[in-house]
C-alpha cells in the first residue's frame, strides 16, 4: 500500500508548484511508494495551510518560513521546513500608483495578507526609503486570493506579490507596476516558500519523508530543464484557466530561484539565522525565543 501524503498548497497551483505536479505526471511519487494529494485552499482562504497540518487535515503545508517561526514563539507545535521550494526571494511588494516606497506612507493602504511579521516589514521598508512607517493603512479585508486584482482595480495601493507570476500577468497584461523588493532595502528574508511538517511523533515516518523529498527534488530539477514538460504537467490544474504562453513565460522566469548552483530544495542554517536575526533586532520577535535548528531540517535530503 502506498504512504499517503497530504499536502496543502499556499495558493491556487501555479509555477511554485510545478515540481510537485510533476512528480505526479511523471509518475515520480507512485514509484517511490508514495499517494501524494495537493490541495489548493477555499476560494476564502478560511485557514492557512499550516493551521491545516495543525488541525491534522493535512501531513505537511507549503507555507513562507516565518510560519515556522510563528509557531515556536507561539508554542503550538513544531512546525519543521524539510524543502525549501524557492532559493532565493522572488517577492515584492508591487504598485500600479507608487514610483516609491516612501509613498505608502503617506497615507496610501497596503492590502495585507495578515502574515505574522508583514505589516511590520512593509512599514519597515518604507522607512528606510525616507518615508514615515506609521502613516501605511492596512487593510485586511480583501481576499487573499484577489489581492493583485484589488491593486490593478485601485481598491489597494499596494500588496505583497511573487514576481514570477503576478509580474508575468501584469505584463502580458500591458499593466504598468512598480516593484519593490526587500533586498533593495537591506531588509533580509528567509526561505519562502517551504514545505514544513508537524515535527515530532504522529506525524510521517523518515522513509517516507526521505522518499517524498528526493522525488520532489528529481522533479524540480527536471521543471528548471524542460519548461514544456512543466507547463504541460501544471496547466490542466491552474484555475482560473492559464494560456501556455503565460506558464511558459511563468516558468522560465521562476526556474532559476528553485536552484543554487547543485543545490535544490536543502537550507541554509545561515540564512534562517541572518532572517531571525533581523527580526530579533526589529523587535518583531524576541531575543532567544526561538532555536534555529528546530525550525528546519536537511535531514530527509539523502
Amino acid at each position: 500500500m502506498p504512504t499517503t501524503i497530504r499536502i496543502a498548497l499556499d495558493w491556487t497551483p501555479n509555477t511554485i508548484h510545478t515540481g510537485l505536479f510533476l512528480a505526479k505526471a511523471q509518475g515520480l511519487y507512485e514509484a517511490a511508494g508514495l499517494d501524494v494529494q495537493l490541495l489548493a485552499p477555499d476560494a476564502s482562504y478560511t485557514k492557512t495551510p499550516a493551521k491545516r497540518v495543525e488541525a491534522g487535515e493535512v501531513d505537511l503545508a507549503i507555507c513562507p518560513s516565518e510560519s515556522c517561526i510563528a509557531y515556536a514563539e507561539n508554542g503550538k507545535m513544531q512546525l519543521q521546513a524539510i524543502y525549501a521550494v524557492l532559493q532565493r526571494d522572488a517577492s515584492a511588494i508591487v504598485s500600479t500608483k507608487l514610483s516609491r516606497a516612501a509613498e505608502l506612507g503617506e497615507g496610501k493602504v497596503y492590502g495585507s495578507y495578515n502574515a505574522r511579521y508583514e505589516d511590520a516589514i512593509v512599514k519597515e521598508m518604507v522607512a528606510r526609503d525616507g518615508g514615515k512607517g506609521d502613516g501605511v493603512k492596512i487593510e485586511r479585508q480583501q481576499g487573499k486570493l484577489s489581492l493583485f486584482d484589488a491593486v490593478k482595480q485601485g481598491d489597494v495601493d499596494a500588496t505583497w506579490v511573487f514576481v514570477p507570476w503576478e509580474g508575468v500577468e501584469a505584463e502580458l497584461e500591458g499593466t504598468q507596476a512598480k516593484y519593490f523588493r526587500l533586498e533593495d532595502y537591506q531588509i533580509p528574508y528567509g526561505y519562502s516558500p517551504v514545505i514544513a511538517r508537524k515535527a515530532g511523533p504522529g506525524g510521517l515516518d523518515e522513509k517516507a519523508l526521505t522518499a517524498f523529498v528526493t522525488a520532489t527534488r528529481k522533479a524540480y530539477a527536471l521543471a528548471a530543464k524542460d519548461v514544456d514538460a512543466a507547463v504541460q504537467a501544471l496547466r490542466p490544474h491552474c484555475h482560473p484557466e492559464r494560456s501556455e504562453e503565460f506558464l511558459k513565460k511563468s516558468q522560465s522566469s521562476i526556474n532559476e530561484y528553485y536552484g543554487d548552483g547543485d543545490q535544490i530544495g536543502a537550507m541554509s542554517e545561515q540564512k534562517w539565522k541572518t532572517w531571525i536575526g533581523w527580526l530579533e533586532e526589529q523587535k518583531m520577535l524576541a531575543k532567544g525565543t526561538v532555536e534555529t535548528t528546530d525550525l528546519f531540517t536537511n535531514e530527509f535530503h539523502a
